[in-house]
């Protein structure tokens, strides 16, 4: 008797050890985000390419969140401030990938900047946006003390 309800207690705690790490796997996946650079995300298999068959196109995850970071690349901004869309360029070392964002444009969000975008690739191969980020360069620029004990940034 004594075995049975051994057994019976170990077989309870490894189903429940296991329903909690799934779990635990489950929702640390679905809220990491892991960042590429454009080169990498273009070379990757998330996106769609005139080469790929129709089912490894099929395969692509559309719903998958991705961060990129890039540049956004000079002359390539389009506002429409009536639909608040920002259609750019992020571009990499060598490659890159159309941006489309509606909503808000971050204040410090200009040509030539380094921007970190989330969001998932379109069916049409448009990296649809949900979120961009920027950096404040005022905020990493280092303090210097001049000769004259005045501060500079």
């Amino acid at each position: 008797m004594n075995t049975r309800r051994i057994t019976k207690v170990i077989i309870g705690v490894i189903v429940i050890g296991t329903a909690v790490g799934y779990l635990l796997y489950e929702v640390i996946e679905s809220s990491w985000a892991y960042y590429y650079s454009v080169d990498e995300f273009v070379e990757s298999q998330f996106v769609r390419t005139s080469e790929q068959t129709a089912a490894e196109a099929a395969k692509i995850d559309d719903s998958r969140i991705i961060r990129l970071a890039g540049r956004v690349k000079k002359g390539s901004v389009v506002r429409d401030p009536e639909k608040m869309q920002l259609d750019f360029e992020l571009a990499g070392q060598e490659n890159s990938i159309a941006v489309r964002y509606y909503g808000p444009v971050p204040q410090n969000f200009t040509d030539d900047k380094e921007v970190l975008v989330e969001g998932n690739v379109g069916a049409e191969g448009v990296f649809r946006a949900s979120q961009i980020l920027t950096r404040c360069e005022s905020k990493y620029k280092a303090r210097l003390k001049t000769g004259d004990g005045e501060k500079t940034g």
